[in-house]
């Protein structure tokens, strides 16, 4: 009986030790879980130390690239100076007729006179040539009577320009040597999201440098007074680094410090910057600029053609992919003399694919014109190449020269009518298929502004006799005299479309 005690308290020890071993246990493999906690904590630490050793390089990195587009490309930038001379009326004393004048006075009836008043206009601009050539806009020296450039040195130069108003780009020249310059780059590789780096002077406050990215491609624009000259912009480059007055005509850089365009606009109900900015495509700007410096002026090929860009739409029912969709040709040009029609699809120009209209304007308008190009072109589903004899495209100042004067028979109802271009379709947001004439002024208080003509009326018929130009127009108008009635028949662009409609206008 006594047996089994021993046995029973040994056994009472055995597990009283094996509890005993086993809490030694746990304790002991807790410890390498702390340590590992506190690793894992070290391990955080470090990779968080390492990130912010990296971030901060990146962004040093980053900063370096923006110092060194500056450190090289500022020197390049210049301030230009355009004074002109604006005419106001010279100040006079002037007494009403109900009051006498003593001693003798007489009251001078002649008409105001007016005074040349200087005025001093400042825009931005990037030497491209060492031996003196320099791009800006064609608004910053338009009108100027005398241009200075003041160099980064502090240099001031007087320069001669050399102008191209339907593109907005002028070449200034100055007598120097050994000048830096910016490298200009290839606008057609430029992408939403990249890197966009303003340099110029807004505000006249040179060598000012903004950052901020492209924000969009291929935007159309027309700009400017009816007055003053519109101009008609169908590629420009968006972006959202800060451009001000006084920036026109400097460079929108890559984060290389290559030009890639030459800031131009901005979009703002305040006149300054509101987060959009416009620049001219680099690739444009070298085409103008070589043919001012080679020829003196710019010379384009032309087509007579309306193009339009490829809907979807367009091509499921055309069959076509891409392409440059013909809205309208011209009587007599050379489109229509080699037998291109309307809505036929221009695929491909002289062994060049043509994506859409953007391409397609590009590409006539840099061919000598003279030149015979084969042209490719999809109608009806099928494939046919034609050949065409490119011509030479009208001077678009000198259009509107002769537009801000017009006939005799527009100033006596008190308007100015053109023949529709594309510029003219893409300006007033009319039907890409519209033709005629189309009114682009009329005088507030003038018998037209009393009957109700807007500008942007598209000519139908005067005094029932449908019309084409702006010839046959003045020729109807000026037959009639002081007293008689004209009966336009205008198309006229509302929120619920095209309406035709019915002006009655009194011939002073």
């Amino acid at each position: 009986m006594t047996t089994p005690q021993p046995r029973a308290w040994v056994l009472t020890l055995m597990i009283l030790f094996s509890v005993a071993l086993g809490a030694f246990l746990a304790t002991a493999f807790q410890r390498p879980g702390v340590t590992l906690a506190q690793g894992t904590a070290r391990t955080v630490s470090t990779t968080t130390a390492v990130s912010t050793a990296e971030a901060l390089s990146a962004a040093e990195a980053m900063e370096s690239a923006f110092v060194r587009v500056a450190d090289e490309v500022s020197p390049a930038v210049v301030t230009i100076y355009a004074r002109r001379n604006v005419s106001r009326p010279s100040l006079r004393f002037e007494i009403p007729d109900d009051i006498p004048l003593p001693f003798g006075f007489r009251r001078d009836n002649r008409a105001p006179e007016t005074v040349p008043i200087p005025t001093r206009g400042v825009g931005s601009g990037v030497i491209v040539r060492s031996d003196g050539y320099i791009l800006t806009n064609d608004h910053v020296v338009a009108g100027a009577e005398r241009v200075e450039v003041v160099l980064s040195d502090g240099r001031r130069l007087e320069g001669k320009v050399m102008r191209d108003f339907r593109s907005d780009i002028a070449v200034i020249k100055v007598n120097a040597t050994g000048l830096p310059t910016a490298k200009l780059g290839d606008s057609d590789a430029v992408r939403v999201g990249q890197w966009a780096i303003a340099l110029g002077s807004p505000f006249g406050k040179e060598n000012t440098m903004t950052v901020g990215v492209v924000s969009a491609l291929g935007r159309r624009e027309s700009i400017g007074s009816m007055t003053q000259g519109q101009r008609y912009y169908p590629n420009l480059i968006q972006t959202d680094a800060s451009i001000n007055p006084g920036n026109s005509g400097g460079p929108l850089l890559n984060i290389r410090g290559e030009v890639i365009g030459i800031n131009t606009a901005i979009e703002s109900p305040t006149g300054s910057f509101a987060g959009i900015g416009f620049a001219v495509p680099i690739n444009t700007a070298r085409f103008v600029m070589e043919q001012l410096i080679t020829r003196g002026k710019v010379v384009r090929g032309f087509f007579g053609v309306m193009p339009a860009d490829v809907t979807p739409e367009d091509a499921q029912r055309l069959k076509v992919r891409q392409g440059a969709l013909i809205t309208s040709v011209t009587d007599g040009s050379p489109a229509a003399q080699a037998g291109i029609q309307v809505e036929d699809v221009v695929v491909e120009y002289n062994g060049k694919p043509v994506r859409g209209e953007v391409d397609f304007r590009d590409m006539v308008a840099r061919t000598e014109p003279g030149t015979v190009v084969p042209v490719k072109i999809v109608r009806n589903g099928r494939e046919m190449t034609v050949r065409v004899k490119v011509g030479e495209a009208p001077d678009v100042e000198a259009r509107n020269r002769q537009s801000e004067q017009p006939q005799e028979s527009g100033r006596k109802l008190g308007i100015s009518i053109e023949r529709l271009t594309p510029e003219l379709v893409e300006r007033f947001r009319l039907p890409r298929d519209t033709q005629g004439v189309v009114i682009t002024e009329v005088v507030p208080g003038s018998a037209a502004d009393d009957a109700g003509l807007s500008v942007g009326d598209v000519i139908v018929r005067v005094d029932g006799q449908r019309v084409n130009s702006v010839d046959e127009v003045h020729r109807i108008v000026s037959e009639r005299k002081s007293g008689d009635t004209v009966i336009f028949i205008v198309r006229t662009r509302t929120d619920d479309g095209m309406v035709e409609r019915r002006v009655r206008v009194e011939v002073p």
